[in-house]
């Protein structure tokens, strides 16, 4: 594996290790609370999200068809353990992934869509695993002002 695949994967299992972490002592109420009544998310919402992204951004680096109900993720509850299921499927689905990256051109293009821009578009595959690792990062910074914000309640 090239140095570029094995620093993506390591900075993806530090974000997935520090969710795990930030996650296993959490109970429902923090884990499912949103900071307003509309337009945020909570800590299980947005952990479901951050797998599920990752599920299915680096299954387009591959070309795989993953399918994906990207709406639900928002609305998911979930306890600490089921969280905790998720982030392991989505550890090992990472690891298998970028494996076989190694094998693929980085500069393939994948035609998909794109939630915020109401689109299809044409991306490499290289273009894939940096968006989800962007993506996840961004969601991470989130999960922690949540908890904070649930702590100063």
């Amino acid at each position: 594996m090239n140095a570029y695949l094995s620093a993506s994967q390591a900075i993806l299992d530090e974000i997935l290790d520090d969710l795990a972490e930030l996650v296993r002592p959490l109970d429902p109420a923090c884990l499912n609370w949103r900071p307003l009544a509309s337009d945020t998310n909570s800590i299980a919402a947005m952990v479901t999200h951050v797998t599920g992204s990752l599920r299915w951004w680096l299954g387009q680096a591959v070309g795989d068809t993953v399918a994906r109900d990207r709406d639900a993720e928002f609305q998911a509850h979930h306890t600490a353990d089921e969280l905790l299921a998720m982030i392991a499927a989505a550890r090992r689905e990472v690891h298998e992934r970028i494996a076989r990256l190694a094998e693929l051109d980085p500069s393939a293009t994948r035609r998909v869509s794109r939630a915020r821009h109401g689109q299809n578009v044409e991306v490499t595959a290289a273009w894939c695993l940096e968006h989800a690792v962007i993506h996840a990062s961004e969601h991470w910074g989130q999960i922690q002002l949540t908890r904070q914000l649930y702590t100063a309640r």
